[in-house]
């Protein structure tokens, strides 16, 4: 935009000009500030530079405290603020150019992306939606994919440990520690973080409001069973279309309020559940029943009636648990109230050698850890009784590690009541097996996070040496592998070529290649090298495959398809999972082969 004054503005009365103010961009906006003083006084107004802020970047992270933000009238710095965020914006690119075009120190410029807290979201997130139209489609596509998940990660845990550490009540303390728990599932859905989960749940009570506009006459008990019964209503709450109990998606707070069917257990079922009936004035919280979380509502803290609207006697104590101020639902099946007494009957048949104090327990308010350690179990345990995909889709590894985190680094539910020692050293060894094996990016996750809990165990040093083993591996240069190096002549194919196997018959793609077998002779001796026809002696090649696997093919084995074969594939790229961009920048349609991204590795390829 020009600099000098438009004249045709200037004529305009200041409301008017302001209102045109509000369709330009931040940019534009700066520039026309700098043109005259009128436009630096109008432009200068701190709710257009909000108004920029939150039309531009969708995810803020938790220091900038943008509700308080908003609702302070006293506060002007918005342009900075803005300018703030797009410097982050810059630096995430900057980030993200860096690993696609090194294949070294990319763990250095992960941490700058996650020292930047949730505000990086809105560049990888654009940098993902935008992968297609960049010459380096494969590689865009996945790091923005790969620092986005990492950050999901980092984020869950941080809140884990906000929770962990902080004095006193939190509100929604169990909402919070159940949504940290889907960010590990998030993926790039633009719905389904933590501030969308408390929006959602926000919005069921809107809608239980609007349905009936009288509520706040209601009696605690008509109260209760006027949520529970719209819940159900809506199929908000419980499981339907015959979905199997077991489902994976079934375990998920933030799943279950954005999935299209809504599905929940009776866990988080009454998780949604009481989070809506306490809009409404009353305490709520999930009970850690065995075998069916179930609800206790009672009356408010400072009200002197019961749960019928009557005066609370005064004259003699309320007996514990006393149905005048204990009222338990069961919303996953029924909007009708459950008996208290129904529900301790009960426990001599499901769990007949409880302690008086584990019945209390049962039949008490449950804390937030507890409920999300329980829901935890429920994710790890899913797939052992139902094997089928899940309506919704569900990543199965990032699923595990953050229940197993969720077992590690939750808190303890009282002093004394710790977890022994030989459980979280099984719980770590696990956490470290899926951080190794499918999360190795995590380094700050598990340095921040995991490493501070294993310091108290007898083999603490190794969990720390695994991180510095990573590091040095990231941190040294390949040694390249030049074609033209003699002994390498007799391999035949390049990286980028596409082939299907000649026994098997599966789709890969070479990313890499030895001139003879390397393996160690365990492998060679359980994979029948010797029985080869050219054995052991012949290339070898690193090749990622169609079912998402990596393997090591002999060379007999390649046959490169055609061109005729490639165009009846129609987009090879749609043929293997995002991890293509590890080492891929595109696919080359003329040339009929993957574009190197590992040139410093494999420079003549």
């Amino acid at each position: 935009m020009s600099t000098e004054t438009p004249q045709g503005l200037l004529s305009l009365p200041d409301e008017l000009l302001r209102s045109v103010f509000e369709h330009v961009t931040a940019l534009e906006l700066a520039q026309l500030q700098q043109t005259c003083r009128r436009f630096q006084r109008i432009g200068a107004d701190p709710l257009l530079w909000q108004d920029e802020c939150l039309r531009v970047f969708r995810w803020w992270d938790k220091h900038h405290q943008l509700e308080s933000k908003r609702n302070d009238p006293s506060y002007g710095d918005w342009k900075q603020l803005l300018a703030t965020r797009y410097t982050s914006s810059r630096n995430v690119q900057r980030a993200l150019s860096g690993l696609m075009s090194d294949e070294t120190n990319r763990l250095d410029r992960i941490k700058d992306v996650m020292d930047l807290g949730y505000d990086a979201k809105d560049m990888l997130f654009s940098q993902w939606v935008d992968a297609e139209s960049s010459e380096m489609f494969l590689a865009q596509k996945y790091w923005s994919h790969a620092v986005l998940g990492s950050l999901h990660r980092l984020m869950a845990c941080e809140e884990w440990a906000y929770l962990r550490q902080a004095q006193g009540d939190i509100p929604n303390e169990t909402e919070r520690s159940l949504a940290a728990l889907d960010m590990f599932v998030l993926g790039e859905r633009v719905e389904g973080d933590v501030d969308d989960i408390f929006a959602r749940l926000d919005s069921y009570a809107t809608s239980v409001r609007e349905a009936n506009p009288e509520i706040d006459t209601f009696t605690p008990r008509q109260i209760a069973t006027t949520v529970a019964a719209h819940l159900l209503e809506h199929n908000w709450i419980g499981i339907s279309d015959n979905r199997n109990y077991h489902a994976l998606d079934h375990m998920f707070l933030g799943i279950a309020l954005f999935s299209s069917n809504r599905n929940s257990v009776p866990l988080i079922s009454a998780i949604i559940y009481c989070y809506v009936v306490r809009k409404f004035g009353l305490r709520a919280s999930p009970i850690s029943y065995p075998f069916h979380v179930h609800a206790l509502i009672q009356p408010a803290p400072t009200s002197t009636t019961d749960l019928d609207g009557n005066p609370l006697p005064t004259d003699t104590p309320l007996e514990p648990f006393s149905p005048l101020t204990h009222l338990y639902m069961d919303p996953f099946l029924t909007a009708d109230p459950i008996s208290g007494t129904y529900l301790q009957n009960q426990l001599r048949f499901i769990a007949p050698n409880s302690t008086p104090e584990q019945i209390t327990a049962y039949l008490s308010p449950s804390s937030a850890r507890a409920l999300t350690i329980r829901a935890a179990h429920n994710v790890l345990a899913a797939p052992n009784h139902y094997d089928g995909a899940p309506l919704f889709p569900i990543p199965m590894h990032a699923a595990a590690f953050g229940a197993m985190l969720a077992l590690i680094l939750l808190p303890s539910p009282a002093p004394g009541a710790a977890v022994h020692p030989a459980q979280i050293s099984h719980y770590l060894s696990i956490v470290t097996q899926h951080f190794a094996h499918y999360f190795d990016r995590d380094v700050e996750l598990f340095s921040q996070h995991v490493l501070p809990v294993a310091r108290g165990l007898a083999n603490a040093t190794s969990y720390g040496a695994l991180v510095q083993r990573l590091r040095n591996r990231d941190a040294t240069p390949q040694v390249p592998k030049l074609r033209s190096a003699a002994g390498n002549e007799v391999v035949k194919f390049k990286v980028g070529q596409v082939f299907r196997h000649r026994i098997r018959g599966y789709l890969a793609v070479i990313y890499g290649w030895d001139s003879w077998c390397r393996m160690d002779e365990q492998w060679i001796v359980a994979n029948g090298v010797d029985g080869l026809g050219s054995g052991r002696g012949q290339p070898f090649y690193n090749v990622l495959v169609d079912d998402e696997t990596t393997r090591y093919v002999a060379q007999e084995n390649v046959i490169l398809l055609t061109r005729e074969q490639l165009e009846e594939l129609g987009k090879p790229e749609d043929s293997f999972p995002i991890e293509i961009g590890i080492w891929f920048r595109r696919f080359d349609r003329e040339q009929g082969v993957f574009v190197s991204n590992v040139r410093e590795s494999y420079p003549e390829d």
